[in-house]
């Protein structure tokens, strides 16, 4: 859905916004999808597929007021290296794709010292819910916690 029209509504904003500049990432992105734009038909199939997901999820959740999942399959990850393990993040994309409101709010902390998430997802139209149960987990985890940094040598050197 992203870049369904080879990414010209992406490069429409950017130029509304007066500017064409985009992350390196977001480059990629748009250039891998300049040639996969869909025709009328594969957008049509990409939003019934969307809706029939959406409606789905929207029965399996009749039952629950909130699910908690990780944020993403690893701990924090170096800048830049996420779009290499995108599919990583297929616990924020549901959520993404549904439009339901999340919260997120950190659990802990990794061996090595990165952060660890805690999603929170509500029903639609309950952000209520999602913000009521990340403040409560926020708290019995411990919130935020900087992090102890260590300015790599190699980033030191090119002041």
């Amino acid at each position: 859905m992203f870049c369904a029209d080879g990414g010209a509504g992406i490069e429409g904003l950017l130029k509304q916004a007066g500017t064409t500049r985009v992350h390196p990432l977001m480059q990629q992105v748009l250039d891998l999808q300049r040639a996969r734009a869909c025709s009328t038909a594969e957008f049509g199939a990409l939003v019934a597929r969307w809706d029939k997901f959406r409606s789905g999820m929207l029965r399996f959740m009749q039952n629950y007021d909130v699910l908690l999942s990780p944020v993403c399959a690893f701990p924090g990850m170096v800048h830049g290296s996420t779009y290499q393990q995108l599919a990583s993040f297929s616990y924020t994309m549901t959520y993404n794709l549904t439009g339901w409101p999340a919260a997120v709010v950190r659990a802990g902390t990794s061996p090595g010292g990165l952060p660890i998430g805690v999603q929170i997802a509500a029903r639609p139209w309950r952000e209520d819910v999602a913000l009521a149960v990340a403040q409560y987990l926020q708290g019995a985890l411990g919130g935020f916690q900087a992090p102890a940094l260590e300015i790599r040598k190699e980033v030191a050197t090119r002041k």
